[in-house]
């Protein structure tokens, strides 16, 4: 598996927003993209740094949805909240367990 990290700056008081266009946009659109297994958004409020992290079943999805547009679309979906550009990063998932 490989996960695709995406660092964005929001202000704060942007937050709900910011939460709302994840669940209701880009994970429906992220589940429509073949080789997707999940996605989360994760927020420091101190920092005002929210980290989207989708995993996909292997880099080569990752990189086919780079490709088509795709990502680009769904960064644009924030773009009016951001204070600077995001920042991208990709990991190999080497281990991974979930109870819930």
């Amino acid at each position: 598996m490989y996960a695709r990290l995406t660092t964005f700056h929001i202000p704060i008081s942007k937050t709900d927003e910011a939460v709302d266009i994840y669940k209701n946009s880009i994970i429906p659109a992220a589940e429509n993209q073949e080789g997707f297994v999940e996605a989360y958004f994760l927020i420091n409020k101190n920092a005002g740094k929210f980290i989207s992290m989708t995993v996909w079943q292997d880099v080569e999805f990752a990189v086919a949805n780079q490709k088509t547009g795709y990502y680009q679309a769904q960064i644009d979906k924030l773009a009016h909240l951001q204070v600077v550009s995001p920042e991208i990063e990709g990991y190999e998932v080497a281990a991974r367990e979930c109870k819930i």
